[in-house]
């Protein structure tokens, strides 16, 4: 910016002095020239502000975190954006801020549905095999958390002794066989039985008193 010019107040003395060395005295007017008005603007952006345009401001993130085939668990956040560019699929929930994320543990599926051909999904498959969109007649899939495994009957322990041929032969005196006591004992499977017969604790009592008295030489 130019500074105003400093203009020489005594450029029109000159016959002043003149008329003041011939002894004349006359009034003196002299006219100042007006100054030049001079707009300064400071170096700034966006000044006078917005009404209805859109800010500068920073960057939401929006967009994929997730892509296809990726595992994910319930409450992850699979896309961000604004608006309806996805829809929640299978397994699948949309936030009020139009947030994707997952309702079940599984694998992330960006599919399109022939039911609605107009719009696109994102879903999530319980297992790596699963295919979405399932068939409008397909099974309805459990949410257990489990995992489904074939059934596999476990084969009957043997317990005992084995029979041999002379125990199926009668014995004299007897039409039908029968297995002497100490192999009907063996047969069985043993249980843990306790004995509660209290004439036999009885006894183990005062064995185990007279023990101890003759230990201390009381008797």
């Amino acid at each position: 910016m130019l500074a105003p010019r400093i203009f020489n107040f005594l450029r029109g003395a000159t016959p002043v002095l003149s008329a003041l060395r011939s002894g004349i005295v006359a009034p003196v007017k002299t006219a100042l020239p007006a100054l030049p008005k001079i707009q300064a603007r400071n170096a700034s952006h966006a000044t006078a502000g917005r009404a209805n345009k859109a800010k500068d401001g920073p960057g939401k993130r929006l967009g994929a975190k997730l892509t296809q085939g990726e595992r994910v668990t319930t409450g992850m956040i699979i896309y961000r954006q604004r608006g309806t560019l996805w829809y929640p699929g299978e397994n699948a929930g949309m936030g009020r801020d139009h947030t994707i994320f997952a309702m079940a543990p599984g694998t992330v599926r960006y599919y399109k549905d022939p039911a609605h051909p107009k719009r696109k999904f994102i879903g999530i498959a319980l297992n790596e095999k699963q295919k979405l969109p399932k068939p409008p007649n397909a099974a309805r899939t459990r949410r257990l958390g489990m995992k489904t495994v074939p059934l596999v009957e476990e084969a009957p322990k043997v317990y005992g002794v084995k029979i041999q041929k002379s125990d199926l032969e009668a014995k004299d005196g007897f039409y039908v066989h029968r297995p002497p006591n100490w192999k009907i004992g063996r047969i069985m499977p043993k249980v843990n039985i306790k004995n509660n017969n209290p004439f036999a604790r009885w006894q183990k009592k005062g064995k185990r008193n007279l023990a101890y008295r003759r230990r201390k030489g009381l008797n």
